[in-house]
């Protein structure tokens, strides 16, 4: 054993020892003070203690289980520790190395590694409590443990292993610190801790099977932390918290079956996440209490998950934004929104992809975007001025849209085959639009409140639309080109509105209104089509035009003053026009071969005018109740 005790300034202690199961123990009091201990062999210890300034320790030791201590109290010092050195086949495993220091500007440097298959099982440990200084850790090989304790402001800390199955933990207490950690292998642990302000944290993270936790806690007004963590192999996983307000969480992931956990409490955060690979999951929380929250999510991939959750639990004045964009397939995207003036967009390519949103509050955005086969979104919205938009590409889409508030906004356009598309709107002043392009596309409308649109535009064979509205002045246009199509319209209320037009073969329309004022226009163009117009109260009118063959159209009307007018043109036309009531009107115009119309009028001071153009016609005009009128003109 060899010991050194000096209290002086500008001393300088040099220490060699050779062979196994030695000890080194230097003590230093002063200024400038220099100590360097050399131990080779195994099971050595070395202990070095400076008290003073601008002192400086090196520690160097070759050789399996062997312990450097070095504790320096005082500013400007700096402490090295070499365990593996030199060159050939020199192993080193089971060492430790532990550096203390207590002032600022010191600097604490530890080095474990090896030349030929590393250096195993080394522990190391920098324990720091001032302000600027400086951490550096660097290990080489498997099983390493690296710790290190930071208390001040300024300071940095730096973590290197290459490796399997290394772990590394830094904790940092106070403003403007910086942590670094780097691991190379598999199996890699980082745990970094920053408790302060403008702090940040990144982490490379290189290999397999990588965990990466990231914890910073802000308490001033603007607290401005960062944690970044880029993770390159498979099954990574990260989990950044951060506490406070303007902190920024930056997630880059190579790989398959990657997981990363954001969680941001306060305002104006920020979370950026991005994916590369299969199976991959991003879980993003924003808010408890905060506003202004950004999310970004960037996934490509196939069959990857992203759920996004910003809350705001009554916070005035919010703000939040979520991004997701999905590129691949089997793609699952969830966000959730709460609070005032959100804004989401969502943009998935690939087949078989699903995006839910829910967004509670006023003044919200969403916009989805799907590219593929057998897509799926859904949007619901609760609140006021939403608006809502979906954008699908491929083959057996499905969409939902679901809005409760005043002046929302629906608007969903599919383009491929067997697309449905769902809109539900509750409040006033809504507005919802449906555009499909393909074959057998369906489509619900279905809005409750006042001043309501619908608005359906099919194109392709076999569509299937509904609207129904419940309120005043609603009104629904129904556009469908092709064979086969279906049109249901049921509005009940008052000054509701009516428009459906279809161009095609075999092509069927139902109008059901239930009200005052209601008005509508049916035009049909192509053969064997049918409408069927049925309408209750005072005032309505009902227009039917159909051009082609064996058409067939059907009008109710229940109430008094109603007009009906019926315009055919071609062969084989039928007409069957019913009204109940008083002064009603019906006008029916057929034009061609082998026309049938039929007109049943009960109640008094009602008209019946049929003009048929053509041979073969047959008209049949039932009137029962007084000062009614009947005119039919028949010409070759």
């Amino acid at each position: 054993m060899c010991g050194t005790l000096m209290f002086a300034q500008s001393n300088n202690s040099d220490v060699d020892q050779v062979g196994s199961g030695n000890a080194s123990v230097v003590s230093q009091t002063g200024m400038t003070n220099n100590s360097d201990v050399d131990q080779v062999g195994d099971t050595n210890d070395s202990d070095v203690m400076q008290n003073g300034v601008s002192n400086d320790s090196d520690v160097d030791q070759l050789g399996n289980d062997n312990e450097g201590d070095v504790i320096q109290l005082g500013d400007n010092n700096e402490a090295d520790i070499h365990q593996g050195f030199g060159g050939g086949a020199s192993v080193n495993d089971n060492n430790t190395a532990s550096v203390s220091q207590d002032g600022n500007n010191n600097t604490g440097h530890i080095d474990q590694y090896g030349d030929t298959d590393g250096s195993d099982d080394n522990t190391s440990s920098i324990d720091q409590t001032g302000d600027n200084n400086y951490a550096y850790n660097s290990q080489n090989g498997d099983f390493n443990g690296s710790t290190q304790d930071q208390v001040g402001m300024s300071n940095t800390s730096w973590v290197f292993q290459s490796g399997d199955s290394n772990s590394s933990d830094v904790d940092q207490i106070g403003d403007s610190n910086f942590s670094w950690t780097n691991q190379v292998g598999d199996n890699n642990t980082s745990r970094v801790n920053s408790v302060g302000d403008d702090n940040d944290a990144d982490v490379l993270q290189s290999g397999d099977g990588n965990w990466s936790y990231v914890r910073q806690q802000g308490f001033g007004l603007r607290n401005r932390n960062d944690g970044d963590v880029s993770q390159i192999g498979d099954n990574n996983y990260n989990y950044n918290w951060q506490d406070g307000d303007d902190n920024i969480s930056d997630v880059d992931q190579t790989g398959d079956s990657n997981y990363v956990y954001s969680d941001q409490w306060g305002n104006f955060n920020n979370s950026d996440i991005d994916q590369d690979g299969d199976n991959n999951d991003a879980i993003v929380y924003q808010g408890y209490n905060g506003h202004e929250n950004i999310s970004v999510v960037d996934q490509d991939g196939d069959n990857n998950y992203s759920y996004v959750r910003q809350d705001t639990n009554g916070a005035t004045g919010v703000g939040n934004n979520s991004s997701v964009t999905q590129t691949g397939d089997d793609n699952d995207s969830n966000v959730r929104q709460d609070g005032e003036s959100n804004i989401s967009d969502v943009d998935q390519t690939g087949d078989m992809n699903m995006s839910d949103v829910d967004q509670d509050g006023d003044m919200n955005d969403s916009d989805v975007d799907q590219l593929g086969d057998m897509n799926d979104a859904t949007v619901d919205q609760d609140g006021n001025v939403n608006a809502a938009e979906i954008d699908q590409q491929g083959d057996s889409n499905l969409s939902s849209i679901s809005q409760s508030g005043d002046n929302n906004y629906g608007i969903n356009q599919q383009y491929g085959n067997s697309n449905m598309s769902d809109i539900d709107q509750t409040g006033n002043s809504n507005t919802a639009g449906v555009g499909q392009y393909g074959d057998m596309n369906q489509s619900d409308v279905d809005q409750v409140g006042d001043f309501n649109y619908g608005l359906t535009i099919q194109q392709g064979d076999s569509n299937y639309s509904t609207q129904n509205q419940v309120g005043n002045a609603n009104t629904a246009s129904t556009y469908q080109i092709g064979d086969s199509n279906i049109s249901y319209v049921d509005q009940i209320g008052n000054n509701n509105g009516s428009f459906v037009w279809q161009q095609g073969t075999g092509n069927s329309s139902d109008v059901d209104q239930n009200g005052n004022g209601n008005g509508s226009n049916v035009t049909q163009t192509g053969d064997a089509n049918l409408s069927v117009v049925t309408q209750d109260g005072t005032g309505h009118q009902s227009q039917v035009t159909s051009t082609g063959d064996n058409n067939q159209s059907y009008v109710d009307q229940d109430g008094m003053a109603n007009n009906s007018s019926v315009s055919q043109m071609g062969d084989l036309h039928l007409s069957t026009v019913t009204q109940n009531g008083m002064l009603n009107n019906s006008i029916v115009d057929q034009d061609g071969f082998m026309h049938d119309s039929s007109v049943n009028q009960q109640g008094d001071f009602n008209m019946s005018t049929v003009d048929q153009n053509g041979t073969t016609h047959t008209s049949t005009v039932d009137q029962i109740g007084n000062s009614n009128s009947s005119s039919v003109t028949q010409n070759d």
